[in-house]
């Protein structure tokens, strides 16, 4: 499941996945977030104690990939992109 949060200066994602056999995980995000492609940062949480996790393939069209060096890890992320000052303005 992804979650959505908006505040005046951010846009967030978050969710939790699981990796595969190979310790790859894709994640899916929404259509709405389709336009978030710079700026961003990624956090990374492995719910098994000792196992890490990294962004194997930066946001494309949509989605990203996930590695832990373990197989079959639960991971919580969140991908967080400020909002532009233009942006902020035209919402208002």
């Amino acid at each position: 499941m992804t979650r959505l949060s908006k505040t005046e200066n951010a846009v967030v994602y978050s969710g939790e996945i699981w990796t595969d056999a190979r310790g790859l995980a894709t994640v899916a995000l929404p259509r709405a977030a389709r336009v978030l492609s710079t700026d961003l940062k990624y956090e990374l949480r492995p719910f098994t104690r000792g196992v890490s996790a990294s962004i194997a393939a930066e946001l494309v069209d949509g989605r990203f990939t996930i590695e832990t060096d373990e197989p079959h890890v639960k991971v919580a992320w969140q991908i967080k992109r400020g909002r532009r000052e233009h942006q902020r303005k035209e919402e208002r």
